[in-house]
């Protein structure tokens, strides 16, 4: 009698001592699962990167333009660098230049490229640091009679035309100095071309863009520079008045390639120096 006792006692004991474990078994999966993040809880935890709509021309050598149907130039592979070491991402979208201020204002971009600095634009849009100086040129054809800026009398100076276009501000500015005409085109390509073929004596251009066009030229260059630089301009990009935090990204990553020699590597593939 009493063995079969003991064994029941036995039995009941094991059978507490197993629900004891049990509990203490999801107590501990309970426990790890809390401390465990779920995957959305991971992925909220990870800092994702900021992506900007970038603004950009495509027809405006060697700043921003296509070849071989990809975006290519020395912004582009600047702005490249900036967002690399910011962790920032870039979204490109192609548009006319008349459409940059109104695109950042209403929301579209965040960021505006090909843009010199103008007091009038500071009005409405905010600055990064400055990238590259340069400076507007008188441009003709190699074979034109024009020597100086007296020969522009009679004549007709081609510029792009569009949101306070520095350029055609400048040709303006010649016309009425020298008794001349001006035109304004909606494109670099159509400035250039226009010059070419006749329709046009002369043309105001960015430094960089003309000595680029001339280059491309080789040995034939079709275009000469008249004269010295006719201003000296600035170039940055661009973001909506008061968005400090896109403008300190991009200032943050412009001191970090001039820092680390990235700045010197792009100026030096696309201008030589």
């Amino acid at each position: 009698m009493y063995p079969f006792k003991n064994r029941f006692l036995l039995t009941g004991f094991i059978f507490v001592l197993m629900i004891v474990l049990m509990a203490c078994g999801e107590k501990g999966a309970s426990s790890n699962s809390n401390d465990d993040p779920t995957p959305s809880e991971s992925a909220e935890a990870s800092e994702v990167p900021m992506t900007l709509t970038v603004a950009s021309l495509n027809n405006y050598p060697p700043q921003f333009f296509k070849q071989d149907g990809e975006l290519t130039g020395f912004e582009y592979d600047l702005l490249k660098a900036v967002a690399e070491e910011v962790d920032i991402d870039l979204k490109f979208q192609e548009m006319k230049f008349e459409a940059f201020i109104p695109s950042l204002q209403g929301g579209q971009a965040d960021v505006a490229t090909s843009a010199t600095i103008t007091e009038e634009r500071r009005e409405v849009i905010d600055y990064s640091d400055i990238f590259l100086e340069s400076g507007m040129v008188l441009v003709v054809t190699t074979d034109s009679p024009i020597q100086s800026y007296e020969d522009l009398k009679g004549k007709t100076i081609a510029a792009t035309a569009g949101s306070g276009s520095a350029t055609f501000i400048k040709a303006t500015e010649l016309a009425e100095e020298y008794d001349a005409e001006v035109k304004g085109l909606k494109e670099t390509d159509m400035v250039f071309k226009d010059v070419e073929i006749g329709n046009a004596d002369a043309l105001v251009m960015n430094s960089p863009t003309a000595a680029y066009r001339i280059q491309i030229d080789g040995d034939h260059p079709k275009f000469r520079v008249v004269g010295d630089h006719l201003t000296v301009d600035e170039h940055a990009f661009s973001v909506k008045k008061g968005n400090t935090e896109v403008l300190e990204k991009l200032n943050e990553g412009l001191k970090k390639v001039r820092d680390n020699g990235k700045y010197d590597e792009i100026h030096k593939a696309w201008y030589g120096e």
